[in-house]
């Protein structure tokens, strides 16, 4: 039994109770299962609800593709969607997420299904003032359902007014952002030109009188006072100098998604010398329209790629207990008393958890069984 990427106890008998609440880990007092027990996954970034468009691979054409699609599906399919999303990751393991919902709909949609985390409800509105920015964040916030646990997700520097940023901050501390994902965003931010200004111009949502911050999107966060602990930066891919730093000193985490990585055909970003630094760095799914697979064991085999010199500890930390810390859930990823009994079964190929790490990070083992607060959610 692994019980986080650098421990294990082995052979191990995993207890629960009728909440799904582990009680003990200890080592076995009866006949045991010839098989290796992994913390559940955790897909730090998602969006369930968005399914596959068809559309170029060039950001804004597809984010409008993304947009029209959104609009042109109903709610019940959209929670279909959903549900359907949730079991393609709940069968190769995962049984946390961070999700993005942009209905209010993904809680009650995903009630039932076993999956824990956080639920951010998304946020946007460049043009908005004060009072309507808190008027927006008092009807977008979430309750929890089940395990999944609520927060907001103002979605963008470029799609966020500064008082929409702040009321949110002040409405819960944990946030996910998207952010420094594209050079026309930093652009914008210290020019105020380019496609993001024509973009908003057009959409009537660029302020009379609007002028540039000229700073860069981490710096920017940081002036609005939501670069902290709690907040979840998504992608990160064009950071600049002193970025970093900034970073690791708030608390923020980052999560990173290869596989949009890959389909946009970006370069990957640094991220070992991130891990380096100190700074939580979680992978996620984000979403079909975005990934060629919409798999976290995907996500993994890619880290493995893109960043050679990451170990098989380092890269399955980066799909649990990372994942988990940045989703302000630091249980989850990890089988310790008092948490989750949420767990994945791979058949053992040695008497050491450790050894299958890996072969599972590259792909090798396939998942047999996944259990999420203690009751089985899927057997291959």
């Amino acid at each position: 039994m692994l019980l986080e990427s650098g421990l294990e106890l082995c052979p191990g008998e995993l207890v629960w109770d009728a909440t799904g609440t582990i009680t003990a880990l200890r080592r076995p007092r009866g006949p045991i299962a010839d098989l290796c027990v992994l913390p559940g996954l955790v897909n730090a970034h998602t969006h369930l609800q968005i399914e596959p468009v068809d559309a170029p691979r060039v950001f804004l054409p597809w984010v409008r593709a993304v947009i029209a699609a959104r609009l042109a599906t109903s709610p019940a399919a959209m929670d279909a969607a959903t549900r359907t999303a949730a079991r393609q990751l709940l069968a190769e393991g995962v049984t946390a997420v961070g999700e993005i919902d942009s209905t209010g709909r993904t809680p009650r949609a995903l009630a039932g299904t076993g999956l824990a985390g956080r639920c951010y409800q998304e946020l946007t509105g460049f043009h908005l003032d004060a009072s309507a920015s808190r008027k927006l964040v008092r009807d977008r916030r979430g309750d929890a359902v089940s395990g999944l646990l609520a927060g907001l997700s103002p979605h963008a520097p470029y799609s966020v007014s500064p008082a929409l940023f702040q009321a949110a901050a002040k409405a819960t501390r944990h946030l996910a952002i998207h952010c420094a994902e594209l050079p026309e965003e930093q652009q914008f931010l210290r020019e105020g030109t380019g496609p993001f200004a024509d973009l908003l111009r057009n959409l009537g949502r660029l302020p009379a009188g609007f002028r540039a911050p000229r700073v860069g999107a981490v710096r920017w966060l940081e002036r609005l006072g939501v670069l902290r602990p709690g907040t979840q930066l998504v992608h990160c891919q064009e950071l600049e100098r002193g970025d970093l730093a900034r970073i690791a000193a708030s608390g923020a985490g980052i999560a990173v998604c290869p596989g949009t990585i890959a389909w946009f055909s970006r370069t990957p970003p640094p991220v070992p010398k991130w891990l380096a630094a100190g700074i939580d760095v979680a992978l996620g799914t984000d979403s079909r329209a975005s990934s060629d697979a919409f798999s976290l064991r995907a996500e993994l085999r890619a880290a493995a790629r893109f960043w050679p010199e990451l170990s098989p500890q380092q890269l399955f930390t980066m799909a649990t207990v990372a994942g988990g810390r940045t989703l302000g859930r630091p249980r989850l990823g990890r089988l310790v008393r008092g948490g989750r009994a949420d767990f994945l079964c791979v058949t053992a190929r040695s008497d050491r958890a450790l050894a299958h790490l890996e072969p599972f990070v590259h792909g090798e083992l396939a998942v047999a069984r996944v259990f999420a607060a203690g009751h089985e959610v899927s057997r291959s």
